[in-house]
């Protein structure tokens, strides 16, 4: 499963690396409309070089080669032109910085319009037909809004997933068939399954396991795999309905990693530092707006949850008119100003909060910090929801970047469960490499002032 994969995405990347190689070699005979010499071909070479080494990073935090296929096929010409439009930026930016600052402006967004082309022919309609192949069956025992969001995800992106799921078992099917052992073997043996997937949580099919090994594994070729991995490596997030006990000692302890934890810090401090000159620089400009819509105050604090269940105090821009705050937050129906939600969009209102960076109340990149109020009812519905207060929230986090449905204002369930699946991801594999990751990702986002 991973290895094809793998050879999908590499393809997917030559594939990229080449158009823009040719749209380079084709750029110079567009703008002289003739044949170019060989110093009008070399002349801008070593520095697209760099910035094509740069470009294919920003098509990764794109999204343009992750795992999801979905919502690229619904948006991918879309996403191409704005990754692009981020691309145009990235090279003029280069070019000013160069020795001479001159940009080829031309030469630039010819190149852009070029590749901007042949990326679409190649994305769209010849990667597809080369990745068509005969796809390996696979069965699913498990159940669950968990184990649907599975079967659609994988069975709508065969090419990418390598495999399909041609039956699903449940524990409803389990306890209504009592020969369901023998008709499994026979469905196995004919349909040539090659991949089973189990939840190995639920009691139903825990009592099931041994009978497939007995008669399964001695006569038939096939891997075996443990649903909530194949779960979490599919989406990204922890599968919320599958969590027990068992889960959160495995993955959350007391114990911590120190030099993980003292490198965020540092990070942490340096970069907090390094924005508040800019921060104050555009100080009165934002103050002057607040004050000039409505003459309410500039800043306002809030409370919200930090590590540990410990409330702490945050400093804003003022963008809403309402209370967030106590009881308040359950039923406050809070109106953005004009200049709010610019700010919002653009995530100024958030600079205030360096402060908080500096006296460690958060990280640039964690879990969002939720109000005490909302963080009550959550904790008491939401099994293992307090779960996400063991590490230090953040000004942006694993949840901001995946997940595209975050819950608005009063208390939301089914939104908030989606999101702390991907809280607990982070919780579980969170390193300086995935904030890293985060943190360039919210750059795109931003960019593409697609903020949330």
């Amino acid at each position: 499963m991973l290895g094809e994969r793998t050879r999908e995405l590499a393809l997917l990347l030559a594939g990229d690396i080449l158009i823009l190689i040719v749209a380079y070699l084709a750029t110079p005979f567009v703008r002289y409309l003739q044949w170019p010499d060989a110093e009008q071909f070399t002349q801008y070479l070593e520095p697209f070089i760099l910035l094509s080494m740069i470009w294919i990073f920003v098509f990764y935090l794109a999204g343009l080669y992750g795992k999801h296929t979905t919502f690229l096929k619904k948006s991918l010409l879309g996403r191409l032109v704005r990754t692009q439009l981020i691309n145009l930026l990235v090279g003029a930016v280069f070019f000013f910085l160069l020795p001479g600052g001159s940009t080829p402006q031309w030469i630039l967004s010819i190149f852009m319009v070029i590749s901007l082309g042949l990326l679409t022919i190649w994305r769209v309609y010849l990667f597809p037909g080369l990745t068509t192949k005969t796809q390996l069956k696979a069965l699913l025992l498990a159940d669950g809004v968990a184990a649907n969001e599975l079967v659609s995800e994988v069975n709508s992106n065969q090419e990418r997933y390598g495999y399909y799921f041609a039956r699903v078992i449940t524990a409803k099917d389990i306890e209504e068939d009592k020969h369901l052992i023998l008709h499994l073997m026979k469905f196995i043996r004919d349909e040539d399954i090659k991949v089973i997937v189990a939840d190995l949580g639920s009691p139903h099919i825990e009592d099931l396991l041994p009978s497939i090994f007995d008669h399964a594994f001695m006569r038939f070729n096939f891997s075996f795999f443990d649903f909530n991995k194949v779960y979490e490596e599919t989406f990204d997030r922890v599968s919320c309905r599958s969590l027990n006990h068992d889960w959160f000692l495995a993955n959350v302890s007391q114990s911590r990693a120190p030099f993980y934890e003292a490198s965020k810090r540092i990070i942490d401090v340096a970069l907090a530092l390094m924005l508040a000159v800019p921060s104050l620089a555009i100080f009165p400009f934002v103050a002057l707006a607040i004050k000039l819509e409505d003459g309410g105050p500039v800043f306002y604090r809030t409370e919200r949850v930090g590590r540990f269940n410990k409330v702490i105090r945050l400093y804003k821009y003022r963008t809403k008119n309402g209370a967030d705050s106590g009881d308040k937050a359950l039923e406050s129906k809070l109106v953005d100003t004009r200049i709010g939600a610019f700010l919002r969009k653009s995530r100024i209102d958030e600079l205030p909060q360096l402060i908080n960076v500096l006296r460690g109340d958060l990280s640039f990149i964690g879990p969002r910090p939720e109000m005490p109020a909302l963080a009550k009812v959550y904790s008491e519905q939401i099994p293992f929801y307090s779960t996400r207060h063991f590490i230090k929230p953040g000004l942006s986090g694993w949840a901001q970047i995946n997940e595209k449905d975050a819950p608005r204002g009063g208390i939301d369930l089914e939104r908030t469960s989606n999101k702390l699946s991907y809280d607990l991801f982070y919780l579980k594999r969170h390193s300086l490499l995935l904030d890293l990751q985060t943190a360039l990702r919210t750059i795109v986002t931003l960019l593409e002032r697609s903020g949330r």
